[in-house]
Parts: C-alpha cells; sequence; structure tokens
C-alpha cells in the first residue's frame, strides 16, 4: 500500500519584475524538498501572462500545485494600502496579510517566503515543527535585532506601545504561519490598522507592522531558515537576496551567492531574463508608484 505524501501551504507574493527570482525560488523547493505535495499558491501582483505561462511550464512534477491568485480577488473591496515611506520598498508583500482570503479552512501551517529566497534545505523541517500557541515561526533580523534598534530600524514607537527596546524583531521574509492562530488574533486587521495608524512610523513595509502586531507572539527559528547575503558567511538552509537582487547589474554581495540563484534559474523557461540596469530600476519604481497610487 502506498504511503501518502505530506502536503505543505506555501505562499508568495510577486509582481511581474520579480517574475524570475520566483521562478528560481520555486525550482529550489522542487529539487530540495522532495517527498511531498507543495501546494504554491502565489499572489500574482500583475505577473505578465507570457511570464506567467513560462512559470506554469518550468514545473513538471506532479509535487508542485501552483495556485495563482490575483490581488484584487485576494484583498477584495475597501481595503486601503498606504504607500509606503521608502519608495524603493515594494508593498507587494503587504498582500500576505490577506492569505485567509485563499486558504482552505481546515490549513494547519503555511509557509510565506519572500520571492527573492533560495531555498536549500528541506521545508520538511519547517512543517514539522509543533508551534505551539505561537501565531507565527521566523527568525530574527541580524542587522535589526530588537525593536528598540539603535539606528531606528525597528520599532521605533515601541515604547508607547508597551514593549521593551530588547524585545525581538524578526525578519518577515520567511514566516511559518499557525493557521488557525492567525485567523483567531485577526492578524490582518490589527496589521492594517498599525499601517494606519503609525504609517510614519515604518520604515520597511509590512515588515513593521507585523512586528507591531506579533512582537514576543513569535517561535525563534533556525537562523539558518533566513540567511541574508550582505555578508560573506557560508552556510543556511535558505539564502535571503535583500538589497539589491542577483538579476540586477549592479548585485553587491557575493558571486557564490548569485552563482547559486542563477543555478536554479537556469533550470526555467525564464532563464533567459536579461540583467536589470539601475535606470530600468527607477523607471520600474515610477511605474509602480503610478500604479498604486492610481489604483
Amino acid at each position: 500500500m502506498a504511503v501518502e505524501k505530506p502536503q505543505y501551504n506555501i505562499v508568495y507574493a510577486c509582481d511581474n519584475n520579480f517574475a524570475p527570482l520566483l521562478a528560481a525560488s520555486i525550482k529550489s523547493v522542487e529539487i530540495n524538498s522532495p517527498g511531498s505535495i507543495k501546494n504554491i499558491y502565489i499572489i500574482d501582483d500583475g505577473i505578465k501572462p507570457e511570464n506567467v505561462e513560462k512559470i506554469k511550464q518550468s514545473f513538471t512534477s506532479p509535487e508542485i500545485i501552483l495556485h495563482f491568485h490575483l490581488v484584487k480577488d485576494v484583498m477584495g473591496k475597501n481595503v486601503n494600502i498606504p504607500y509606503f515611506n521608502n519608495p524603493r520598498l515594494p508593498v507587494t508583500t503587504f498582500f500576505r496579510l490577506f492569505i485567509a482570503s485563499f486558504m482552505p479552512a481546515d490549513t494547519e501551517k503555511v509557509l510565506y517566503l519572500d520571492s527573492d529566497m533560495i531555498v536549500l534545505g528541506d521545508l520538511k523541517e519547517l512543517f514539522d515543527l509543533d508551534l505551539s500557541n505561537h501565531i507565527i515561526g521566523a527568525v530574527q533580523d541580524p542587522n535589526i535585532v530588537t525593536l528598540g534598534c539603535s539606528w531606528g530600524g525597528g520599532v521605533q514607537n515601541w515604547e508607547a506601545l508597551g514593549y521593551q527596546s530588547d524585545d525581538p524583531y524578526f525578519n518577515a521574509g520567511l514566516l511559518l504561519i499557525n493557521f488557525k492562530k492567525w485567523v483567531e488574533f485577526d492578524v490582518t486587521s490589527k496589521a492594517l490598522e498599525a499601517a494606519a495608524k503609525y504609517q510614519r512610523y515604518i520604515k520597511w513595509g509590512d515588515q513593521y507592522c507585523l512586528n507591531v502586531v506579533l512582537a514576543n507572539r513569535w517561535l525563534h527559528l533556525d537562523p539558518e531558515w533566513n540567511h541574508l547575503v550582505d555578508n560573506n558567511n557560508p552556510g543556511g538552509k535558505l539564502i535571503h537576496y535583500i538589497g539589491n537582487k542577483p538579476i540586477y547589474d549592479n548585485y553587491p554581495y557575493s558571486k557564490a551567492y548569485q552563482d547559486i540563484f542563477f543555478s536554479y534559474l537556469n533550470q526555467t523557461l525564464l532563464k533567459d531574463h536579461k540583467p536589470v540596469t539601475k535606470l530600468q530600476r527607477q523607471i520600474q519604481m515610477v511605474k509602480r508608484f503610478i500604479r498604486k497610487i492610481t489604483g
């Protein structure tokens, strides 16, 4: 009698600019987490139809099941997403707050991943974790570290919110979500409220909002599950390409990390993606800004 494979729920949010990053990330999941069914939900923030098709055709394994959901269907009507103070920061990640709008009600765990991540470890390790009463599992940010981070990258109004300066701050690029607790605590409404009420304090988009809402309610994960590329330290069960991405012509970090990224991208139908120049990035930001403020 055949043993039924475990099923994992994974969520990404992606726009067209990051489509190559998304394709490479999913390919890394496919290769390095075998033996399970991966239901991959993609919140589609304007990915071009031809790129959607290329992504779909890049994955023929029955272990990868792709579900594309348009932002307008995920968010519903009359939801206001603030345009954040950092113009370089896309608001696409904010759409992860709306996972409850499309995930099955009986879902136990959901893994949210930023598109700019390459998964080198087996995700079974994460999905086997007991989250207990924690709403999420995440990795403490190695650069920001605490809510009261001295250089102002954490939660600057921590004291008014009743927190301590040294309360830990997590990087929201990877979130292992206890779905029932997430819904019960109404994370979506609370984070949206924080975004509207404390917008002047926001530096890193909805990462600020999630830390405001979930401070001291999260389980610390192994730091190697969110290994930032802004250093040359070896290791990493998951590589997170913060800052300038490996598809940019001004990618500033380790070439070894860049080579790892392209080893996965080159196994997809988006492998012919041309390096993005600084001028192209500026044009993308202007277009994104116009699109967001005009709806």
